[in-house]
């Protein structure tokens, strides 16, 4: 039967036409709700458009002042912009970097675990070597092929030797002071592979406790120094507000927002490098870009739930992005991500999960994103075993550092002062006064804890299972021992390693009760720790236009840079994002360096 179209694209067939026009007002009805919808969601997308997408108005001339012509500016003077300026400025290009931090306050890098492949610092612990094919496909495979395959090779075939060249400034016995290799030597059986989600070793810690200082802002800052010791200049409260585009649309200088109110202009000879950090928080382009965040608060009902992400001492106001789409670019197609712990594939609390009903709901060695309601309990629980499952969990983003005794004690102790009886909510001893990136515990796990005997003296002390729920839980628990105890997980698939060291057997059961919020553990809804979601730029950092083509004299890295992280943030090598931001950043500081 021959067909025709509705302007939708959907097919009908004569028959189903004709019954549609007799229809005429129902699908008059129709037409109308989704004409109301069509302008309620344009004039959204108005009203933020107006607020960040817009060229602002010009910043009149003569307010502006002359700060010299460059061979490169430096948005930006984070992870990737520190190396950006540096390789620049060791291959003989005159650098600017434009910082909004103050110096005295000025926050070198954020951060303390830098993956990378192959680097031999990483090989020489012993850890075994990565297969470059392999982690490319399992990189791929993770972000349904959206991701740019070039960029990832770039990463895979550069990240090690790099890593390499840039600890050489330090001394070995730095080095061993404030650096490991993340859980090696492990101290059990780590799982590389769970629930079909691969990991790999590469994850370069630089953290230690015994000083007052982060030894990564500390390495960061030797970058600096030598970067300066090479002509490179710093210009520390400089906010960058716009980029120059001339009359044939190339980029060519910033010009930047002084602390007193005033403006100055930075000319660039060869290219402006946007490295300014991501959006996590600004409010308006978390609501506008990162569409997961925005269609749950929609589902919700509520925009209000949505808040700006961690801060982390700056101000993460997407600057970089917003100039970099007032110059002629655009956002990365996505789906868009960010890091928000605990969303990321592979990264699930490994133990046994309830909902509000009483029943389990996935997977929990893989993960699971499924919104529950807001203000309902979600339960995790585990026996007097718990240690052995965290002693096997992957050198993954938010897992057990098996190589830094102060974490490990910390975890290891959490539950030493719980005692059988009704829920605490007291904090783990030790926790007060420890910096931020430290997790206590069982990774993802937050709340209030019971525990008892016996799980059904457990179930009465939690208190959120009542009557028909609570059946409900006990039968749910009953049938994850049997599967457990046969290997095979008839519901969900989860990896028969871990459910062989999940299981309730052995007192005292704990459970660990969260109100769910709606968001992420740590974060509420929002972007959570840091938006990976950037420009749209190719392999060597070229942002592209709306043809695809690149803006002439303007590039992007770091988390400015989009086609890393699609749909979600991927750690399959904890810090793999910060790996990846000194990576391109000493890549397109040294081929800005040759143009």
């Amino acid at each position: 039967m021959a067909k025709v179209k509705k302007k939708s694209g959907i097919p009908l067939d004569r028959r189903g036409f004709i019954k549609g026009v007799a229809a005429t007002g129902v699908m008059a009805a129709v037409g109308a709700s989704q004409l109301t919808f069509a302008a309620q969601s344009q004039n959204r997308k108005k009203a933020v458009a107006t607020s960040w997408r817009d060229r602002p108005a010009p910043i009149p001339e003569h307010l502006i002042s002359d700060g010299g012509a460059y061979d490169v500016v430096v948005v930006g003077g984070g992870n990737a912009g520190q190396f950006c300026a540096r390789a620049a400025s060791m291959n003989g290009a005159s650098v600017a970097v434009l910082e909004y931090q103050s110096e005295k306050n000025y926050v070198h890098g954020i951060g303390s675990q830098c993956g990378t492949v192959n680097s031999r610092y990483v090989l020489d612990q012993g850890a075994p070597r990565i297969d470059e094919a392999d982690f490319l496909r399992e990189l791929a495979r993770r972000n349904v092929i959206r991701h740019n395959p070039k960029r990832a090779s770039y990463f895979v075939k550069n990240s090690g030797r790099i890593f390499d060249w840039a600890i050489s400034i330090t001394t070995k016995e730095w080095m061993d002071k404030h650096c490991h290799l993340m859980s090696w030597p492990p101290k059990g059986e780590l799982l590389m592979e769970t629930s079909g989600w691969k990991f790999y070793h590469g994850c370069a810690t630089f953290r230690n406790f015994s000083v007052d200082y982060e030894p990564w802002s500390e390495f960061v800052k030797m970058h600096q120094e030598k970067s300066m010791a090479d002509g490179a200049k710093w210009f520390n409260q400089h906010h960058a507000e716009v980029c120059d585009v001339d009359s044939s649309g190339a980029v060519t200088g910033v010009v930047a927002k002084r602390a007193d109110g005033t403006y100055v202009r930075f000319k660039a000879r060869k290219g402006v490098a946007l490295c300014a950090g991501g959006f996590a928080g600004n409010r308006e382009m978390v609501i506008d870009i990162l569409d997961f965040v925005r269609h749950e608060a929609e589902a919700r009902g509520n925009l209000g739930l949505i808040g700006a992400g961690f801060r982390m001492g700056y101000p993460r106001d997407g600057s970089g992005i917003k100039m970099g789409i007032w110059a002629g670019g655009h956002m990365e197609i996505g789906p868009h991500s960010a890091i928000i712990p605990g969303d990321e594939p592979g990264c699930g609390v490994w133990y046994l999960q309830l909902d509000h009903n009483g029943e389990r709901f996935c997977d929990e060695a893989a993960g699971s994103l499924l919104a529950q309601p807001i203000g309902s309990p979600r339960v995790t629980l585990y026996d007097a075993n718990w240690k052995t499952a965290l002693l096997m969990m992957p050198p993954r983003h938010t897992a057990p550092d098996q190589a830094e005794p102060t974490e490990m004690e910390a975890r290891f102790t959490h539950l030493d002062h719980i005692t059988p009886g009704p829920l605490s909510n007291e904090k783990p001893s030790g926790q007060s006064g420890q910096r931020i990136h430290i997790q206590y515990g069982l990774p993802g796990v937050s709340g209030d804890t019971c525990c008892a005997n016996t799980i059904e003296e457990l179930l009465d002390y939690m208190g959120c299972y009542k009557g028909e729920t609570r059946n409900k839980a006990l039968a749910e628990i009953k049938r994850y021992n049997e599967m457990c105890e046969k290997g095979v997980d008839e519901d969900f698939g989860k990896d028969p390693n871990v459910l062989k060291v999940t299981a309730l057997k052995d007192p005292p059961f704990y459970a660990t009760i969260e109100t769910y919020d709606g968001g992420s553990d740590m974060f509420g809804l929002g972007a959570g720790l840091a938006s990976t979601t950037g420009l749209d730029t190719d392999a060597d950092g070229h942002v592209l236009n709306s043809d695809f083509k690149p803006v002439k004299g303007l590039y992007a890295a770091g988390n400015n840079a989009g086609g890393r992280f699609i749909v979600v943030y991927q750690s399959l090598i904890s810090g793999i994002s910060i790996g990846m931001a000194v990576t391109e950043g000493y890549m397109l500081g040294q081929r800005l360096a040759k143009l």
